[in-house]
């Protein structure tokens, strides 16, 4: 897929703009908090209808504008299609090929664009939620009917926990009836959840490992593994839905009634995690900060390959200051492996002379005026 132009006014501190990006890699030079970062958000709106720092509506409107505009053209498969977001204090309205739409259509994913920047960071760093959306978010742009299922997985859980937090506040026992019901729910979706998560795993990990490897020259090995909560890996590993769907229907009958103490289902997928590795250690505890960077380089270059192995086209990948922390040499492997990859690529940078790829177009970013 590619981004064949991009426009946007009053969007944050930018000035209007219309860009007509390479098809292969765009870099964007500045000092820091001229507006480099504005400009991936942008692309990323494009694509997610959200920013990527959850930003508020009023937020992303240029201080004393109404209202913020963004115009993309994509090309997908020899099909071009324009894609305008308006964003008002109010909310946003979407723009599909001319039409205003309240609801994208589900065969609708002409843009899929994976982004790297320093909170990603937070993947390495931070607890099991962080990981646990990077993973569904990955799983989504592979099947799209992820997103329902993991809705009404959400819902069935909120329904357990209602209940069984009532029942703990009145000292009483929960309907066992309707509490069956609310667990049959939650192991039918929650079996949909695991067995997508681990196909998705499954294509991924290895690629991650080679991308790791290159980024490290060999020097680091990495290591991910899926450990679903309320079962084992090798329970989810290679089973139909069927199986994982009675294997988790027992699991939260067995906890029922420790659960109920709690007032709170505490496994599921819900509680699922990663565990990350370096030369077989907990990344979290023991990896320095150029270490934590390359992990979580090498895991978006790997969301980059095994969605593309799916889909058919490389996402659009966005790289927000992507060189600071990398020692030369790594910067060197990593844009080395970005060299050999493929799909369009959008960088940002303090200082071009770090970025060294071949077919860059570059602009300056200064103030929020883009010049090129």
């Amino acid at each position: 897929m590619l981004l064949r132009s991009l426009a946007a006014e009053d969007f944050r501190n930018l000035e209007a703009f219309r860009l007509e990006p390479a098809p292969r890699f765009n870099l964007f030079e500045g000092r820091n908090g001229q507006g480099k970062t504005n400009l991936l958000e942008a692309i990323y709106l494009l694509g997610a209808f959200r920013s990527p720092r959850d930003a508020k509506h009023p937020e992303l409107v240029r201080f004393g504008a109404e209202r913020a505009t963004i115009i993309g053209e994509i090309e997908r498969r020899e099909v071009t299609r324009t894609i305008e977001i308006r964003i008002s204090r109010e909310g946003k309205k979407v723009i599909l090929d001319g039409k205003p739409i309240t609801r994208l259509p589900a065969s609708f994913l002409h843009l899929n664009a994976v982004i790297f920047g320093p909170d990603d960071l937070e993947l390495t760093k931070l607890g099991p939620d962080v990981r646990r959306r990077f993973l569904d978010r990955a799983t989504y742009a592979v099947w799209p009917d992820h997103l329902a299922s993991l809705r009404a997985y959400g819902e069935a859980l909120k329904s357990r926990n209602r209940l069984l937090r009532d029942a703990k506040l009145r000292h009483a026992a929960p309907d066992d009836d309707v509490l069956a019901a609310f667990e049959a729910e939650l192991a039918r979706h929650g079996a949909r959840l695991l067995q997508r998560r681990h196909l998705f795993l499954a294509g991924f990990v290895p690629r991650f490992c080679e991308a790791f490897a290159r980024i490290t020259d060999g020097e680091l090995t990495g290591a991910i593994a899926h450990a679903p909560s309320g079962l084992s890996a090798p329970a989810v590993a290679g089973a139909d839905p069927a199986t994982i769907e009675r294997e988790l229907a027992a699991t939260f009958a067995r906890q029922r009634a420790s659960d109920l103490r709690l007032g709170w289902t505490r496994s599921g997928p819900h509680a699922d995690e990663l565990d990350l590795f370096i030369d077989g250690r907990p990344a979290r505890l023991f990896a320095s900060q150029g270490q934590h960077r390359a992990f979580v380089l090498a895991m978006k270059i790997a969301e980059l390959d095994r969605i593309q192995e799916a889909i058919g086209v490389y996402p659009i990948f966005l790289l927000d200051d992507v060189s600071s922390e990398l020692d030369e040499r790594r910067n060197a492997l990593l844009m080395e492996t970005l060299d050999r990859g493929g799909g369009q690529v959008f960088i940002t940078t303090t200082d071009r002379r770090w970025i060294k790829v071949s077919d860059a177009r570059v602009w300056r970013v200064e103030a929020g005026r883009i010049t090129g």
